[in-house]
């Protein structure tokens, strides 16, 4: 399954609301062929990142607008297919 990373730009009058709405993803979605494997905080010019899989583009765009950019703050999204070069995360416990 190919790789994703979505960047998001956070309303600051509404962080602790998109905080909240990140920790409560779900790690598989209802989305079908969906896996959520990391979320995290990102310096500069974006707020947050969520790093997911799933089994093609379109259900990786159904993902990200209905799940990450329908959580209150998130104001922007930007999402990039990934090829890992290494896969550490099979070795993440």
């Amino acid at each position: 399954m190919p790789f994703y990373w979505t960047l998001l730009r956070i309303d600051r009058t509404k962080t602790t609301n998109a905080l909240k709405g990140l920790k409560n993803l779900p790690k598989k979605t209802t989305n079908p062929g969906t896996k959520v494997w990391y979320i995290g905080n990102v310096f500069g010019e974006w707020d947050n990142c969520v790093w997911f899989e799933a089994n093609d583009h379109d259900h990786a765009m159904e993902f990200v607008q209905n799940n990450i950019a329908a959580i209150p703050g998130v104001i922007h999204t930007y999402t990039l297919p990934t090829t890992p070069i290494q896969e550490y995360y099979k070795y993440w416990k």
